[in-house]
């Protein structure tokens, strides 16, 4: 049991740097004067899903100078802290509050939500995701993401603080990367000699405990954001993160080293995890916003989810 032990001690450790690069990264923005819901979407969504990026990178390393077989961490964690943001930290938080979205970041991100889900389906529906294949994944978030920031106008926004203020995020920033890199490598090599260890595959503890640790830091920020009554800010954080999650880690870890994607990933957990988008994203076109019976009922999801994992689906 030391590997469940150093997972989530590695865990603990992810969250922690993602907290200061965190930090860092909102006071930067909100120098800059960016909206709540810009910065949610892409700034936020990246800063929180750092542990993600992070062990994709790290695990792809493995695969190629260690010559370890990882594909199953990467595109695991990329499922599991998805589905754990969308159901289990979305659901919490609606259980608190009132949740809404604007109709045009309802249709405009959510379509790029379920199209992200999709294009991993089809290229991997061969078993692979290939190097071109990751590149492609990494090149259209790169292509959604600017055109986040052209509709912010960023150059024309003015700055509101001193530098002073900046340098002393820019390091709060620095030290959270480090100490994300060092705790990732903790995490990457524990949970490949668990799943050795117990005879059970990559990608059931990438979804299950490394997919759920990594989503504590969207969990902590959601929570703050409804303490600050910033509802905006939390919905936006947790769309773009998917979004993510489901593009540049498997897209960067790809391009490091070929994934070999599980058939059953593309069979159940993937279709899965895009009804369960396709839910969401009808609760808040619906009423316009995610009642408390609804959120009690993604959670509800996730427990089955879990459940059918643990029996072997």
């Amino acid at each position: 049991m030391q590997e469940i032990f150093l997972i989530l001690f590695g865990l603990t450790g992810l969250w922690l740097g993602t907290e200061l690069v965190i930090k860092g990264a909102v006071n930067i923005a909100e120098y800059y004067n960016l909206s709540k819901v810009f910065i949610g979407l892409a700034i936020l969504s990246i800063g929180t899903d750092l542990p993600e990026i992070v062990i994709a990178i790290n695990a792809s390393l493995h695969n190629v100078i260690g010559d370890t077989e990882t594909s199953g961490i990467i595109i695991g964690n990329a499922i599991g802290s998805s589905f754990s943001q969308i159901s289990v930290v979305l659901g919490s938080v609606g259980i608190l509050a009132y949740l809404t979205l604007k109709r045009r970041h309802l249709y405009e991100d959510g379509i790029m939500l379920l199209g992200s889900i999709l294009l991993v389906i089809l290229l991997g529906i061969d078993g692979k995701i290939t190097r071109v294949d990751g590149i492609v994944l990494v090149v259209v978030y790169l292509v959604y993401y600017f055109r986040l920031f052209h509709q912010e106008r960023i150059g024309k926004k003015i700055k509101k603080k001193s530098g002073k203020y900046i340098r002393k995020d820019i390091l709060f920033l620095i030290i959270g990367i480090i100490i994300v890199i060092f705790t990732s490598e903790l995490v990457v090599d524990n949970s490949i000699s668990f799943a050795e260890n117990f005879g059970v595959r990559q990608s059931f503890v990438g979804i299950i405990i490394i997919g759920l640790g990594t989503s504590l830091p969207e969990l902590a920020l959601s929570l703050n954001a409804i303490r600050k009554k910033a509802s905006g800010l939390s919905v936006g954080n947790l769309i773009g993160s998917n979004i993510f999650d489901m593009m540049i880690p498997i897209g960067m870890g790809a391009s490091i080293s070929e994934l070999k994607i599980e058939k059953s990933l593309i069979l159940f957990d993937l279709p899965f995890l895009l009804i369960l988008s396709f839910i969401v994203l009808f609760f808040f076109y619906k009423k316009k916003g995610l009642q408390k019976f609804e959120a009690v009922i993604l959670i509800g999801l996730f427990v089955l989810y879990t459940a059918l994992k643990i029996v072997g689906v």
